[in-house]
């Protein structure tokens, strides 16, 4: 990426101006609510998330989950050191929140040009890194709107997939759900040629925790480490962290293996594991 591409993101992202709609929005900082559908194949029906966040800061976005948040935030009050419950309500809560939720956070950080994917898979945690790479995307002046909000149209293959975006110069962004970036403002909308993901923006506002980025990084270090038997932390390049994730998810035998959990029924849970489609397909990372 150039430095010229980045000075004139970074000119964007310091003067952002407010929403169309009237609603207040600090010049360095929003937050917005997304849907987003994911399907584990092809012909099945689509996995609905419904409380997707993309929180934006001083030149760093992070899309999550809002139920994981809550739930990483739990933890820390429900757990003492020693892994055993210390404050009963606090863990009702956490125990209370819904159990479908996407378990990963993206962080794009502009200032250092790269893009950290945080994952969790039971008690493993993996941190994944990347230098960021501009989209190519191919804009056109078809236009819609969508939630109220003025768009117009871009395509690009990125990242293994086609992608096709709607983006609002309402807000003049270049940011979006997942890792998705670089278009002329905010993504509003964006699915993959093969309909098995999609995102949709429902509200845009005010930031209203300027904290977010900076306490889920510290939970997943840019080092590696291990608590007890079972607790362990990976620090490994993005195409490594991937595959190792989607193992995780896929392998039920893998993640006892790396868990250090043992079963005697392996063959069965193998057969109930829900099938899971990365992002970023696996085929994209074999010339990488």
């Amino acid at each position: 990426m150039t430095s010229v591409f980045f000075i004139s993101l970074l000119s964007v992202l310091l003067f952002m101006p407010t929403v169309a709609d009237g609603q207040s929005i600090t010049q360095n900082s929003i937050q917005c609510g997304y849907h987003f559908l994911r399907k584990g194949s092809p012909d099945s029906s689509p996995s609905k998330y419904l409380n997707m966040r993309l929180d934006y800061v001083d030149g760093v976005s992070m899309f999550y989950d809002g139920f994981t948040y809550e739930r990483d935030s739990l933890r820390i009050l429900a757990f003492g050191e020693d892994g055993k419950i210390k404050d009963q309500e606090e863990y009702n809560k956490l125990r209370s929140l819904p159990r479908q939720r996407v378990d990963d956070f993206t962080i794009v950080d502009f200032k250092t040009s790269e893009i950290i994917h945080l994952f969790r898979q039971a008690t493993i945690t993996i941190r994944g890194t990347m230098k960021m790479s501009v989209p190519d995307w191919k804009l056109s002046e078809e236009s819609c709107v969508i939630n109220g909000f003025s768009c117009k149209k871009a395509t690009a293959n990125y990242l293994g997939r086609n992608w096709i975006v709607w983006y609002t110069e309402d807000i003049p962004l270049p940011i979006g759900p997942w890792m998705l970036w670089g278009t002329p403002g905010l993504i509003v909308s964006a699915q993959d040629s093969e309909g098995l993901f999609s995102f949709q923006l429902i509200w845009a506002d005010k930031l209203d925790n300027y904290n977010r980025v900076t306490f889920i990084d510290s939970l997943y270090p840019d080092k590696p480490f291990q608590k007890g038997a079972n607790t362990k932390h990976f620090v490994l390049s993005m195409k490594e962290a991937e595959k190792m994730y989607t193992r995780l998810r896929t392998d039920v035998s893998y993640l006892f293996e790396v868990t250090g959990v043992r079963s005697n029924n392996v063959d069965g849970l193998q057969k109930k594991a829900k099938k899971y489609i990365p992002l970023i397909p696996s085929d994209y990372w074999k010339d990488k």
